[in-house]
């Protein structure tokens, strides 16, 4: 019984979760098909090194998403599983 009520309590929770799933909008660059210059060179490394951050920005930000919902879903295990051992039984 008392899995029956977390399951069901689980599945609720799921069906809040996010709508939408986030995209970064980081802009990839191109690399041209010869360079002829090398502020050419230079300017494409940089637009790597802006790529890569901005990845990497926005990695690190939804990994501290996940971190904060996974908090908030222990949590509510937690009040679930004392008001279910103080509670009820």
């Amino acid at each position: 019984m008392k899995w029956a009520l977390l399951i069901t309590f689980l599945a609720a929770t799921n069906a809040q979760a996010d709508m939408f799933q986030p995209s970064h909008s980081c802009s990839k660059p191109y690399k041209p098909f010869q360079f002829t210059a090398q502020y050419e060179v230079d300017n494409y490394n940089n637009s790597v090194s802006r790529y890569k951050k901005c990845i990497s920005d926005f990695v690190s930000t939804q990994n501290d998403a996940v971190n904060v919902h996974q908090k908030a879903a222990s949590d509510a295990i937690e009040d679930w599983n004392r008001f279910v051992r103080f509670e009820l039984n």
